[in-house]
């Protein structure tokens, strides 16, 4: 069924799996929240970056499940232009992830102890499998599924990013539930436009550990100060976003049609498996 209505109705099949994968995120950490409760855990002294990681690992198994129903988990295997290849392809993102990291560090260090180194590397964790679980269901599923619809064509390609962004900015929506209205609508924003260009780096790759590293590492250097020094959530964070972030749309959308110009859409072809141009 799953196979059939990806054929058939690729757009609607996309949006099912991201609405099947958030309600799995969703489930995942009501249920994780009931056993810890019956359990009798204080919630309260719990690190948030420790469900983050179950969290997200249902997500991933949610998207491989989808991957292994559509005959699709090749995509989790391909190795493309390799791995540090592909970084050189994502050198853009490479570079704002280091300065923002050394503009953190320098700028924003506060003048508190760091927290547990357990609870380092859980948030170090719980931020990469944020970028494993994503990069699986919205590139290996949703982007790959809208490239092989429209094709490789150079409007192909163009579509195949821009939906796919659409629907990870969207994704975003979620975050209502604990964040400012404003900050969550900027945030989806800089989503979209964060998607559409990860999709360029994914279809030019055809590898997407490449995106998967690239997506955890700017998730970590986000949060970087709350992670290491425990002084914001990510909810304050995402609430603290205003009109500057829509910035973004020119900060990522012109290295994608630097990556997806016309000399370069050869790659995608060769790296997506043979998918025709239509």
């Amino acid at each position: 069924m799953l196979k059939r209505l990806r054929g058939n109705h690729p757009v609607v099949f996309c949006i099912l799996c991201e609405v099947v994968f958030l309600a799995s995120l969703f489930v995942g950490g009501t249920v994780l929240t009931l056993v810890l409760l019956f359990a009798g855990a204080d919630l309260a002294a719990l690190d948030e970056y420790l469900i983050t990681i179950l969290q997200e690992a249902v997500g991933a198994l949610v998207a491989v499940l989808i991957l292994r129903r559509t005959r699709r988990t090749g995509v989790l295997g391909r190795r493309g232009c390799g791995f540090f290849n592909g970084l050189l392809v994502g050198m853009y993102p490479l570079v704002i992830i280091g300065f923002s990291a050394f503009n953190a560090l320098a700028g924003e260090k506060p003048d508190l102890p760091l927290k547990p180194a357990g609870q380092i590397v859980t948030f170090l964790a719980g931020m990469m499998m944020v970028g494993v679980a994503e990069e699986f269901i919205f590139r290996g599923v949703i982007a790959q599924t809208l490239l092989e619809h429209y094709g490789t064509s150079r409007r192909g390609v163009w579509t195949a990013c821009i939906l796919s962004g659409i629907l990870f900015g969207g994704a975003h929506l979620t975050n209502l539930l604990a964040s400012a209205p404003l900050g969550v609508l900027m945030q989806c924003v800089f989503a979209a436009s964060l998607g559409t260009l990860f999709a360029a780096i994914y279809f030019r790759t055809g590898n997407i550990w490449v995106t998967v590293f690239l997506h955890g590492c700017m998730d970590i250097t986000s949060m970087l100060i709350g992670g290491l020094y425990g002084t914001t959530t990510v909810a304050d964070s995402v609430s603290t976003y205003d009109i500057s972030m829509l910035a973004s749309l020119a900060v990522y959308l012109i290295p994608t049609a630097f990556l997806l110009r016309k000399s370069r859409l050869g790659e995608v072809e060769l790296y997506s498996g043979g998918i025709p141009k239509k």
